[in-house]
């Protein structure tokens, strides 16, 4: 269940039945933050192993840079996947209000 309070003092309650059935901008925004997550995790590992401290992989300098640049990438397009979500919510919500 969802509710809202209106400045008026009524409550609005709205009954979802299934998680699935929830708006299409709130089920991508919940998609893009999960494949946030995901590369996030992803990128935490890949930038461990391509850390100079860590005997994991191979030793050489230039192929642990190249891991951890990939690492960093990853990190980027996680941000960037949590950015177009808050993003594409909020202008909805704005678009609602106004």
């Amino acid at each position: 269940m969802s509710c809202a309070a209106q400045s008026t003092g009524q409550l609005q309650c709205r009954l979802h039945d299934s998680l699935l059935s929830l708006d299409a901008h709130i089920q991508t925004s919940r998609a893009l933050m999960v494949v946030s997550l995901l590369l996030g995790f992803f990128g935490l590992i890949v930038s461990v192993v391509g850390m100079k401290c860590t005997k994991v992989g191979e030793d050489d300098p230039v192929t642990k840079g190249r891991v951890a640049v990939a690492g960093g990438i990853l990190f980027i397009l996680s941000g960037l996947c949590t950015l177009a979500a808050v993003s594409s919510y909020a202008a909805r919500v704005t678009y609602e209000f106004f």
